[in-house]
């Protein structure tokens, strides 16, 4: 009991402390700012265009396939201005494309020749870019 009377107290007396520093009475008129139909829309704008720019859905990468004729493909790998994460991406992404590639034509597997990630450096915005050269390796040489 001794512990829950000062726990029971502390409220009062901090209403009672606020009561006394008010020296005026409370301004019964608001700040003075009303939010117009103006406003509301420029912020939907605002928040739609951001969305736009920025559209989280959208997948990071771009990708360009080179098919040529010596069973080698090239992609060529430009990511988004405005992307949240997805740095470190690229490699993933070939391998996953050439996985795919290699069952879509019946390969027995594929071989990293080349790869290599740069930024593109713009004068506003700079964005990744990644190279990947992929020799397709068909069955038959595996077999021997």
């Amino acid at each position: 009991m001794k512990r829950l009377l000062p726990t029971l107290l502390l409220p009062a007396w901090l209403v009672m402390a606020a009561c006394s520093t008010l020296s005026k009475p409370i301004p019964s008129d608001g700040l003075g700012y009303a939010v117009t139909y103006g406003d509301v829309l420029k912020v939907g704008v605002l928040i739609g265009t951001l969305y736009y720019i920025t559209d989280p859905r959208a997948p990071s990468w771009e990708i360009s396939e080179t098919r040529l004729p010596d069973q080698r493909v090239i992609y060529q790998m430009n990511k988004q201005y405005l992307s949240v994460g997805g740095d470190g991406e690229a490699g993933y992404i070939m391998r996953r494309r050439a996985e795919s590639l290699v069952r879509e034509l019946g390969m027995a597997d594929y071989r990293i020749e080349r790869f290599e990630e740069a930024v593109d450096n713009r004068i506003l915005l700079p964005r990744r870019t990644a190279y990947a050269e992929i020799r397709m390796i068909p069955v038959k040489a595996v077999g021997g």
